[in-house]
């Protein structure tokens, strides 16, 4: 057939999304989607197996899964260290909700973290108590501003993977990209933050050096880490995580108590499948050059340029749910629209993008997504459709910079 895995395409878009309207287990989802991809693509029982092996012995999901281990118990050490409290704390007292919430996310969304959304949500969710937020809300907000900096920072691989494959300098690709970032706090600001309501707040201290001290010295472990993964930017990510534990440990002189209730196995072991999942339905993707096959069929359809530029980042992204993997496969296919005669074009370059970031914000795929809905107990359907809004008006900001780039 030739538009074979077009057709699969659309299927497993639909059947993802009626795994998540029927609140069937995310990871399980993915497993199924990973499973059926397989067979799909013809893969032979014996490789099949190894694929399973290899996925799991490959350094990126060992990496992975250690991460979300350590971020896990991270989360739940700031939790009974009292870390939350004197941060929550120490935020009302200087700011309303409506910027200490957010504050939470975007600064816990500096650090390149994979998993970093378990450590803002709690910070979320403690600052949320003196708000009528409900749980999609929270996860919404958790999520969306969490991911306000990664479209122009330099910090994330992903970024870099970007800049690289495109033989280009950071400075082009900030210059191109911003609107991603301008769009999303733009649309965060008129349609998430309004939802912020206070139900008793006041005012105790006003900004000065000494505040600003205290702001630094209670925020030391978020800072400790960030400071780890810029000085060793090829340090494994988990070893910065496990810096971060270590430091609140001794710092905040942490009970044998307290460590052990830190410990939460089964949504550990939920996570860790999740990431498997994942991982293992991005290694069957990337080993079936079933990128390639999809941009074969998109170009026989003979569909405008720009749908092309679209949706193949955006299958990519949806499939596998992780940018890179979007950005590693479906950009050099995509170079001679990207790049002509040595030149990146702009547009096309952002539409692209584009198709990667709609990808990201949309697909359960998408650990950070998952992660914030599952934390909070969040409904997808009602996640989803808080989500729709602040999206479009992202979309049409930039639409309208793909013009002027024009």
């Amino acid at each position: 057939m030739k538009m074979a895995h077009l057709i699969f395409l659309i299927v497993a878009l639909f059947l993802i999304g009626g795994f998540v309207f029927m609140k069937f287990n995310i990871a399980l989802s993915i497993f199924i989607l990973a499973i059926l991809t397989g067979i799909f693509k013809r893969i032979p029982l014996g490789e099949f197996f190894l694929l399973f092996y290899k996925t799991l012995t490959h350094f990126d999901t060992i990496n992975m899964i250690l991460v979300i281990i350590i971020v896990t118990y991270l989360a739940e050490l700031l939790k009974v260290s009292g870390f939350l409290d004197d941060v929550t704390n120490l935020f009302k007292s200087i700011f309303p909700p409506r910027v200490y919430l957010p504050a939470f996310s975007m600064i816990i969304g500096l650090l390149p973290m994979p998993g970093g959304a378990l450590v803002s949500a709690p910070m979320v969710e403690e600052g949320a108590t003196y708000t009528d937020l409900k749980e999609e809300e929270k996860a919404l907000l958790n999520f969306w501003f969490r991911h306000v900096w990664e479209p122009i920072s330099p910090l994330y691989p992903e970024f870099l993977l970007g800049v690289s494959i495109l033989g280009t300098t950071i400075g082009k690709v900030i210059s191109i990209q911003w609107p991603v970032t301008f769009g999303m706090f733009l649309s965060g600001v008129i349609f998430i933050l309004p939802k912020i309501n206070s139900k008793e707040y006041e005012m105790k201290e006003k900004l000065s050096f000494l505040v600003l001290w205290k702001s630094i010295k209670t925020l030391s472990p978020i800072l400790f880490i960030f400071a780890i993964l810029l000085t060793f930017k090829h340090l494994p990510s988990f070893v910065a995580m496990l810096s971060g534990v270590i430091y609140i440990i001794i710092f905040k002189k942490v009970t044998i108590s307290n460590l052990l209730a830190s410990s939460k196995w089964k949504k550990i072991l939920e996570y860790a499948f999740l990431i498997y999942a994942i991982f293992l339905l991005r290694e069957i993707i990337s080993s079936t050059q079933f990128a390639s096959h999809l941009y074969t069929e998109l170009k026989a359809l003979s569909i405008p340029y720009f749908l092309t530029l679209f949706l193949l980042p955006f299958s990519i992204g949806f499939l596998a749910g992780i940018s890179s993997a979007s950005i590693g496969i479906a950009y050099p296919l995509l170079m001679p629209l990207l790049k002509e005669n040595g030149v990146i074009n702009g547009a096309n370059l952002l539409i692209a993008y584009m198709g990667v970031w709609t990808a990201l914000l949309f697909t359960p795929t998408h650990l950070c997504l998952s992660l914030s809905v599952d934390y909070f107990k969040a409904k997808f359907p009602d996640f989803y459709r808080l989500l729709l809004l602040p999206y479009i008006l992202l979309l049409l900001v930039n639409l309208m910079w793909v013009l002027v780039l024009r």
